[in-house]
């Protein structure tokens, strides 16, 4: 094995290697730049691997144990749906089914501190997440950046404290000026994960659709492509198509099937079938 790979129990008890620890990464706080990516697919998870990534982000839903084995060395992150599991008895259930099915660290967004110290209480790592958050756009005044203000950085800074507080171990910090993460990143025990947030934070995060140039959205400014896979998938289906017609009309000149495509019986074996249809 590696000597890059530690070996651990995960926090469900399952024996393994990983990249990282949670006191790894506490510890590298403001001595290594780490990498963060949000897969989605086995085929993401087990590249991202494979190139080193440092910590992988992904959701909980059906995929999440094939992701999981697909990168199983990775310290990897799985969100809580808090949407789906609002009370604090359902979202802990929610969450140790994500432990038991092999998750490194939560996600817990910024819904409710009160959980977030609730899961505390168990030692389960969490990261958690500020500046502009999709689902809270309404308390900031819609899709933008946040913190571009003094008060929205003290506001901003309030909130990393309060969470802190809670006992989670990495926040993700989106849509805010680099000045201000750079300021806040020195006054934090935090490890920061910039997501358009410029690149003093401890951690760079992108998801891997943007990375690869596969976004279902438009392109965000923040983001960088590194590969054009709408232009290969593209083109792949252009190429399914004009196979698939070539295909017909092969077909329909029966052109296909040719001899190397099929097979024969001798010549002698086949005047025997035809006497015996001729006999019935």
């Amino acid at each position: 094995m590696n000597k890059k790979y530690k070996r651990v129990f995960s926090i469900n008890n399952d024996l393994g290697y990983r990249n990282y620890t949670v006191r790894d990464l506490i510890n590298l706080k403001g001595k290594k730049k780490l990498t963060q990516v949000r897969v989605t697919t086995v085929e993401e998870a087990a590249a991202a691997e494979e190139a080193g990534i440092d910590l992988l982000l992904t959701g909980p839903g059906k995929d999440f144990p094939n992701i999981r084995k697909a990168a199983s060395k990775t310290f990897m992150t799985v969100g809580v749906p808090f949407i789906e599991n609002p009370t604090k008895r359902e979202a802990t259930k929610k969450a140790f089914e994500i432990i038991e099915a092999g998750a490194d660290s939560l996600m817990c967004q910024n819904w409710n501190l009160e959980w977030m110290a609730h899961l505390s209480k168990f030692r389960i790592p969490f990261q958690s997440h500020v500046g502009f958050i999709p689902r809270r756009t309404t308390w900031i005044g819609g899709i933008r950046s946040f913190g571009k203000t003094a008060n929205e950085a003290a506001e901003l800074f309030r909130d990393i404290k309060d969470i802190e507080k809670t006992g989670a171990w990495g926040i993700e910090v989106e849509l805010v000026p680099e000045n201000i993460l750079e300021v806040i990143t020195k006054h934090t025990s935090l490890v920061t994960i910039s997501i358009g947030s410029g690149i003093a934070a401890d951690a760079q995060f992108l998801f891997a659709e943007d990375i690869l140039g596969q976004s279902k959205i438009r392109f965000p400014r923040h983001a960088k492509k590194y590969k054009n896979f709408d232009k290969i998938l593209s083109d792949i289906q252009k190429e399914r198509i004009d196979a698939f017609k070539k295909y017909k009309i092969e077909v329909q000149k029966n052109k296909f099937p040719t001899k190397k495509h099929t097979i024969s019986i001798k010549k002698i074996e086949l005047n025997k079938f035809r006497k015996f249809l001729k006999q019935h």
